[in-house]
């Protein structure tokens, strides 16, 4: 039996009502307030002046020479109370930690020094945010604890930092304060020689700091200790609780009736012959649920001169006869018996350039003088000496040159590392290439093993480039609920009439394919959708004359580390897979990954994916089922990644259109060409 615990701890109301001073002029160090935060009386009181007063200044605590006084009860007026609290927290860290920061959202941040990570080049923090919030779980006011991890501190100032570019600072640390230095008070900015800036990945490579090495293991163990170590010594005080005072029995165990799972075959898989929860067996032994419906398919290699003897004939030889593990167990089987897809490769159709500096030149030569035969699907395999991460941007662009270029032809491709295929783990890469390999010629590996309905789910995803400095969305559907990806598009995020436009398009194709209309449009999206995404959309139904629900699930692109639960009945404490648990009105925690049973260990901890949602019909979730079956639809579409055998936590929907928008940015066209828009290229 699982027991978890989230990282929120309840309080009750220090004082049930305090007498506050307004002013309307800004005053530094005063919080700003928004209409929608005023009091409940200055609405009673004052309606007319409030109607034209967009913002008031507070400190919760001067009333003198005020604008406006008035008493004002926290346990209905809540908004106010998030600030008020909050102020409170961070005036006592300001005394206690070293370093207080407020972040983007108001929340507190408090840091700590820990010498364990600190060098003679910086100062590593650990960092502990506090989140005020309401009646979120608990009937209480809550403390949301999470632990950020580590960030360091330069240890010279700007004054030290010759020839240092200014676009690379953005946080910097000033006596025990965190500031946004584009923003820093001209009090702060005068004392250049006691700022010191946050290191961030771009400075480290500027400074040529070596960037801290990424961290497989599992999270939920150091997270928990850090913020019980945090509870124990810095909130479970006497001189914290006596201006929060804290419910004695500290984080929160949920009670058993409010832990939820999703249903008990949703992490089932169907293959050929059968069904599966692990990917690579189903695949081995029950065959992929469909092989390619091309009658013609021919594969080529890409591939730089000198990488012929060694990686491109070692590679061929294992698709062609499989790979066999030392003990002579043949580990990985020929790609025809995995896949049920013949690998033929024409003679005289691989392409070999002589140097990567005219590579693309040579390709596109070699791709005109391609003789396709007539319906046949063709897939490149592109056996790269240039790694993902490689600094010089000329040959960092020649994988998205190349991309582009085949997908021009009407050509698919698989990229692998030279350095990868004589690595001695690479039979663990082949299951990945042969599934992405039979996605890429339409065939489907595995599906989901549930019912069919009249349904469609559309997921958007996003991607900011940096190099472009302008974010990216693309588009993912599928049709019914059974995993099956009909198309895609990308575009500017802004450019929301084209995602209205594509969204109509496939509800057309929906309804001409199934003589039927959908009985729903369910939206998986990135973020909160405002008025701004859903306006469009909606025009677009009515214009098409549906009047059908639209759901819409908003599913962050990154795991949930503010808000967590443990299960402490495992020594891992992550939950059991499926688990799920309500943490607003609106909100579920859904933890996602292949730790099926209690008694079981899994390598891979990954943290509980956070879901919204929110529906154009009100009361559409008033039917817990309707919750249930959304939330189930959710973990299986993470089961449906078809790079890898391995699971994963987001959801396909989310996923490949952040994978598609990703390296659309860099293709010199505007516009995704149109093979692309229905095959999974990117993968």
């Amino acid at each position: 039996m699982e027991n978890l615990t989230l990282n929120i701890i309840p309080f009750s109301h220090p004082v049930q009502e305090l007498e506050i001073g307004f002013y309307k002029q800004e005053k530094q160090g005063y919080y700003s307030l928004w209409k929608g935060e005023y009091p409940q009386s200055f609405w009673e009181d004052f309606n007319d002046e409030m109607k034209a007063c967009d913002k008031l200044y507070t400190n919760f605590k001067d009333t003198e020479n005020c604008d406006y006084k008035t008493k004002v009860d926290y346990s209905k007026n809540k908004r106010l109370a998030v600030h008020y609290y909050s102020r409170l927290i961070y005036n006592y860290f300001v005394t206690v930690a070293d370093a207080v920061k407020i972040n983007f959202v108001k929340d507190v941040q408090i840091w700590f020094i820990d010498n364990r990570k600190t060098t003679s080049v910086y100062t590593s923090y650990k960092r502990f945010t506090i989140k005020v919030q309401f009646n979120k779980v608990t009937e209480f006011p809550e403390l949301l604890v999470s632990f950020d991890g580590n960030t360091n501190v330069l240890n010279k100032s700007l004054s030290e930092l010759d020839d240092f570019p200014p676009e690379l600072i953005n946080y910097v640390k000033f006596n025990t304060k965190i500031v946004k230095y584009e923003y820093a008070e001209e009090d702060i900015k005068q004392h250049i020689e006691e700022l010191y800036p946050i290191l961030s990945n771009r400075i480290r490579d500027f400074l040529q700091i070596p960037r801290p090495a990424f961290s497989r293991g599992n999270k939920y163990k150091p997270y928990y200790t850090n913020i019980i170590d945090f509870y124990n010594n810095y909130l479970n005080t006497k001189a914290f609780k006596e201006i929060i005072p804290l419910d004695d029995n500290g984080f929160h165990q949920m009670p058993e009736h409010k832990v939820f799972s999703t249903s008990a075959n949703s992490n089932k898989l169907r293959f050929y012959n059968g069904t599966d929860i692990v990917p690579h067996n189903g695949m081995k032994n029950k065959g992929p649920y469909k092989s390619s419906p091309h009658a013609s398919v021919r594969f080529f290699f890409i591939y730089h001169q000198p990488d012929r003897s060694f990686a491109v004939k070692t590679l061929y030889k294992y698709f062609t006869e499989g790979y066999k593990a030392p003990n002579g167990n043949l580990y990985f089987q020929p790609l025809k018996t995995y896949i049920k897809q013949p690998f033929i490769i024409d003679r005289d159709t691989s392409i070999a350039y002589e140097n990567t500096d005219t590579a693309l030149k040579e390709i596109k030569q070699g791709l005109l003088n391609l003789e396709k035969q007539p319906n046949t699907r063709y897939v490149a395999i592109y056996v790269t000496p240039i790694h993902k991460t490689e600094t010089d941007e000329q040959k960092k662009m020649l994988y998205y040159q190349i991309k582009e270029e085949l997908l021009k032809h009407e050509i698919s491709s698989q990229v692998i590392y030279k350095e990868n295929i004589g690595h001695k783990n690479f039979s663990f890469y082949l299951p990945n290439i042969a599934i992405a390999l039979l996605a890429k010629i339409d065939g489907i590996p595995w599906r989901l093993d549930r019912d069919t309905k009249n349904e469609l789910i559309v997921g958007v995803g996003a991607f900011t480039s940096l190099n472009h400095n302008i974010k990216y969305v693309g588009s993912a559907f599928c049709f019914n609920n059974n995993g099956e990806f009909k198309g895609f598009d990308c575009f500017k995020a802004d450019e929301t009439d084209l995602l209205a436009g594509t969204i109509g398009k496939q509800i057309l194709k929906y309804v001409i394919d199934n003589d039927k209309e959908a009985d729903r449009l369910i939206i998986h999206f990135y973020k909160k959708m405002g008025n701004k995404e859903l306006k469009p959309i909606m025009k677009m139904l009515k214009t098409l004359g549906l009047s059908i629900p639209v759901v819409i699930i908003t599913i962050n692109k990154t795991t949930s580390e503010d808000n967590v639960a443990f299960d402490t009945n495992s020594n891992e404490l992550m939950p059991v897979s499926g688990t799920y648990v309500k943490i607003g009105w609106d909100q579920y925690l859904l933890f996602n990954n292949v730790r099926y049973r209690e008694n079981e260990i899994v390598k891979d901890n990954p943290f509980p994916v956070k879901l919204t949602f929110t529906s154009t019909i009100d009361g559409y979730f008033d039917d817990r089922t309707v919750i249930e079956e959304l939330i189930d639809q959710v973990y299986q579409f993470s089961r449906m990644y078809w790079k890898s055998v391995k699971q994963q936590n987001l959801p396909v929907t989310i996923k490949y259109p952040e994978m598609a928008a990703e390296i659309f940015p860099f293709f010199e066209g505007d516009k995704l060409p149109d093979f692309g828009k229905n095959n999974l290229w990117f993968l």
